[in-house]
């Protein structure tokens, strides 16, 4: 089990080690210019997973709520209450 753990491990690190070139960081951030549809399209895409990610997260609380609401009406207890514990 060691032995195919260290050969996953030098194998992940010859990657790393060979396409370091690759994986350095975009064009923009080497001062390339901003208003390129390079970076416009940059700008889209990480909006764009902001918002969604915050409107999973919204639902889900959303969610919550809605199930802390279900269960205080299960047991009785009045829309003003709060947890005994």
């Amino acid at each position: 089990m060691t032995g195919k753990i260290t050969s996953v491990v030098l194998l992940g690190l010859a990657g790393v080690l060979l396409a370091a070139g690759e994986a350095l960081a975009c064009p923009i951030c080497f001062g390339g210019d901003p208003d390129s549809d390079l970076a416009r399209g940059m700008n889209w895409a990480v909006f764009t997973l902001l918002g969604l990610t915050g409107g999973v997260l919204t639902g889900f609380v959303g969610f919550i709520f809605h199930l802390i609401k279900r269960s205080r009406q299960a047991l009785g207890q009045p829309e003003g209450d709060r947890f005994n514990g």
